[in-house]
């Protein structure tokens, strides 16, 4: 259940080790590996310039807009998510700033379908890379050209855009037809030799392939990488393009793997976010405002959203690689429903579901479309009834449900067969003094797993970043977390703790990914009567301990809001 009354939650009564936080530390420490999404899931005709995106040549020239229907292509994450940017031969270029890299690999993964191309030997780009600010050292360049009978290829260079220097596929892909795109940069130690390679095809491989052509012109001048631009070129040689499903990282994996649906990550940058609710108008049903501090950017935002005996489900129902603000609200059948604030559109989705005595922290994505989906699940009326999970995987469509689980489990949902489609599983004593976890997955069916005690909480994520959900657990011990994982990657149950992280008294848990690295951080958040002491404290794995005031004595962390 999500809100505190019902909680099985743990707090930290003193920590065992002493951290000093400054926010120029922070800042320095957090080294992302998501850096930037984009779905376009706008309306059509919504100019990029008024959703984040700036325009460094002829703004305003032909402005480049979403447009309806977005790209699809099979295993792409974000596939057939919003819409497309659509690019003439001519107009504004716009570009998106994300955190400079400045060593290592970068990786640029879009989807293209061009209607035209010209015939000219150097064709013309319409992608680049660049520094922060974007200037005009503009670095892996995609090219497009066609040949007399239509066929396309597809030409990458460094920087230069001479025939000469732009490594072409053969023309042997086609107008009309979406491919996937992948850029990547190297940044190599020393001046004036980091390399630009390009992969071009129809599927999406898991693991990184062997690069379709490599630049050539490496002897031009580096530079950090900072920003993705768009570009409309000249009429003569630039082509007519659909871009769409931008997503810029430091690693393979990063880009072939959508971000879980859980996380707590407002601005879509790949790390776990700062939030809190609180009751601001008093009582049972007082207004609630939600607090968050975006990582990253330290902007801190607030809306008014919901009423304190609500329930807190803050996933991606939209799509958008984005958390939105979301309630759920019990009732009678018909009355019960999510109110959620979608990030995409700045709309309002209300939607009857469910009814109350209905547990929603099962909301994820059940069929894999990037999305999650409207979940409840009913539990058994008395001991030994059987329980169901409830789910809707389209606005307003059909319910699906499945028997799973009894009354006096817990739910343990997640992706832990790393098929991007939530499984259902169950926490259930097993007598002995030990927890048995009840699993069925898409790919497995029923299993099952002897894993912890019947009191120790369940805390879901990717402890071991390789895409699946592993199980974990807290539990107090001599007033600490005491956090115990099984990395879906070894399937080892240790006997020694994975960590001990926050005081159990008084902090809740808050696990996320932090540190923007594809894993989950063990994370507690610790109230104090002291204006300004309320903390986050995590352990990221590419971070160290790190901690972030905010929120105030009274609040509720809503990174809690999974825990079981």
């Amino acid at each position: 259940m999500r809100t505190t009354s019902v909680f099985r939650f743990f707090a930290v009564s003193s920590l065992a080790i002493m951290f000093v936080f400054s926010a120029t530390a922070f800042a320095q420490q957090v080294a992302p590996s998501s850096l930037f999404v984009e779905n376009f899931d706008y309306p059509a005709a919504t100019a990029l310039t008024t959703v984040g995106w700036t325009a460094h040549s002829a703004g305003g020239t032909n402005p480049i807009t979403a447009s309806s229907p977005g790209l699809t292509l099979s295993g792409y994450p974000g596939s057939g998510v919003g819409n497309a940017a659509s690019m003439t031969t001519s107009g504004e270029d716009l570009n998106r700033t994300f955190p400079t890299v400045s060593t290592g690999t970068v990786y640029a993964a879009f989807l293209v379908n061009l209607s035209e191309a010209s015939t000219d030997p150097a064709g013309g780009y319409f992608l680049h890379l660049g520094p922060s600010p974007v200037g005009t050292t503009f670095r892996g360049r995609v090219f497009a050209k066609k040949d007399g009978s239509n066929n396309v290829a597809f030409g990458i260079s460094k920087a230069l855009t001479t025939a000469a220097d732009i490594q072409f596929t053969g023309f042997t892909f086609a107008l009309n037809t979406t491919y996937v795109i992948v850029v990547k940069y190297t940044i190599v130690d020393g001046a004036t030799n980091d390399t630009a390679a390009m992969y071009v095809g129809t599927t999406f491989p898991g693991a990184e392939p062997a690069m379709t052509v490599t630049a050539t012109d490496t002897t031009q001048t580096d530079v950090s990488i900072g920003t993705v631009s768009l570009r409309q070129g000249a009429v003569a040689t630039s082509p007519t393009a659909r871009v769409d499903g931008i997503r810029v990282a430091t690693s393979w994996a990063d880009i072939s793997t959508a971000p879980p649906s859980t996380v707590i990550d407002f601005d879509g940058n790949g790390r776990s976010d700062f939030s809190v609710v609180r009751n601001t108008g008093g009582g049972p049903s007082g207004q609630i405002t939600w607090f968050n501090a975006l990582n990253g950017p330290g902007t801190t935002t607030a809306a008014a959203w919901g009423i304190a005996s609500d329930f807190f489900v803050p996933v991606d129902y939209d799509g958008d690689n984005k958390t939105d603000i979301a309630i759920w609200r019990p009732g009678a059948p018909t009355v019960a429903a999510f109110y959620i604030l979608q990030s995409a559109t700045n709309t309002v989705r209300v939607e009857a579901f469910g009814q109350t005595g209905d547990d929603p922290s099962v909301v994820d994505d059940y069929n894999a479309d990037g999305k999650a989906d409207l979940a409840v699940y009913r539990s058994g009326a008395a001991s030994g009834d059987p329980s169901f999970w409830y789910y809707r995987t389209t606005a307003g469509g059909p319910v699906t449900y499945i028997q799973w689980g009894q009354n006096g489990d817990f739910v343990a949902p997640g992706d832990y067969d790393g098929d991007n489609r939530a499984d259902f599983v169950i926490q259930r004593n097993n007598g002995g003094s030990q927890a048995r976890f009840w699993m069925w997955q898409t790919t497995a069916g029923e299993t099952s797993v002897v894993f912890g005690t019947p009191t120790d909480v369940v805390v879901p994520g990717d402890y071991d970043g390789d895409g699946k959900t592993d199980l974990a657990v807290v539990r107090g011990s001599a007033g600490q977390i005491v956090w115990f994982v099984r990395p879906s990657s070894t399937g080892t149950i240790s006997a020694s703790p994975f960590a001990t992280f926050g005081p159990s008294a008084t902090g809740f848990t808050a696990q996320g990914d932090y540190d923007g690295d594809g894993k989950t951080d063990v994370g507690v958040w610790i109230p104090s009567a002291n204006p300004g002491e309320s903390t986050f404290w995590y352990q990221g794995s590419t971070s160290g301990a790190i901690g972030v005031p905010f929120g105030q004595n009274g609040d509720y962390p809503v990174a809690n809001y999974n825990r079981h």
